[in-house]
């Protein structure tokens, strides 16, 4: 929350305690950069729903090292019509919910507290506390053969491996804005979780050209966000407005080890508007990022064109109190 509150840096024995929000629907597909607007059209796409809450603990333990815990709790959904032709059948709706993956970083502020600018590093790690081999109740594609297999990986709450977080913070005071930017990467060393992917869910697993690739157990892929923009006071009433570009993504090849299994790569980019209100301890905002190009990469190692859903808009909401 860059120039929401008085003091960007916290002080030496400072606690913040907060609580997010994230929420979208993805029911946009792509393939590449194209806008697959037929699957709309036959009412055969995909709807995937996200709603997660972020509970978030900090401490600061000096004027420069802060250590952060976070522990998400997620619910989600994943749809396709069953059958999905000729004429689309029913809904088959897969859902899966609980606590994701917690994760503890420890970051360490460059220049001294009191400077009108600042680059914050860190490093954590991302323990594997999120169900990973989630199932539900769902039908083949064909809408034959209902039976309790695992969801999608898209709602999986966890991914099942260990994570090793990279970030890195920074801000520049201005005489009426701060400018800031901020990145996360999440590289996860492990290759695949041994959970059979969607392609066998949806009863796909006897194809060659799927067994040859090796996409019949989920990937444990690494992902990544980017922001950067600017925040502004209004007057001294305690409301901040803002504008970032953000790009979220799951990169084609993970950082440290292998990239097989079933993912699905790509980024998106955002322009993103968000309003902040501060009084006392509290702040709380509120961030509309607003999807403006989308890129569905192709599968690693094969090169083979898929496809995934993408979400029109983002709302992301939070609150947090420094004591």
């Amino acid at each position: 929350m860059f120039g929401a509150a008085s003091r960007l840096v916290p002080a030496k024995g400072e606690w913040q305690m907060s609580l997010s929000f994230r929420g979208l629907d993805s029911d946009t597909h792509y393939s590449g950069t194209e806008h697959q607007r037929y699957r709309e059209r036959q009412h055969n796409n995909v709807i995937n729903t996200q709603r997660a809450l972020d509970l978030g603990v900090s401490y600061a333990a000096s004027e420069r090292l802060n250590v952060s815990l976070g522990i998400p709790v997620v619910k989600a959904s994943w749809s396709i019509p069953s059958p999905t032709g000729p004429v689309p059948g029913p809904r088959a709706k897969q859902e899966a919910s609980g606590l994701g993956d917690v994760s503890l970083t420890g970051r360490y502020w460059v220049f001294a507290p009191e400077s009108r600018h600042n680059v914050s590093l860190g490093l954590g790690i991302k323990a594997p506390t999120g169900d990973y081999r989630a199932t539900d109740t769902y039908p083949n594609i064909d809408g034959t053969h209902f039976a309790v297999k695992a969801v999608d990986q898209s709602i999986q709450p966890g991914d099942g491996g260990w994570g090793i977080l990279f970030d890195v913070q920074a801000f520049q005071e201005l005489s009426k804005a701060t400018l800031f930017a901020s990145g996360v990467y999440l590289a996860n060393p492990r290759d695949t979780n041994g959970t059979p992917s969607i392609i066998v869910g949806l009863g796909l697993g006897s194809n060659p050209v799927y067994i040859r690739e090796g996409l019949l157990v989920n990937s444990v892929p690494d992902q990544y966000l980017v922001r950067l923009g600017a925040v502004a006071p209004v007057g001294t009433t305690g409301l901040g407005v803002s504008l970032a570009y953000r790009m979220e993504g799951l990169p084609r090849y993970d950082l440290i080890g292998g990239s097989h299994g079933w993912r699905r790569p790509g980024y998106e980019m955002f322009a993103e508007p968000g309003l902040s209100f501060s009084k006392g301890r509290s702040t709380w905002s509120l961030n509309v990022p607003i999807g403006f190009f989308r890129n569905r990469q192709p599968n690693p190692y094969t090169g083979r064109a898929g496809d995934a859903t993408f979400p029109k808009y983002i709302v992301l909401t939070g609150v947090s109190y420094r004591f």
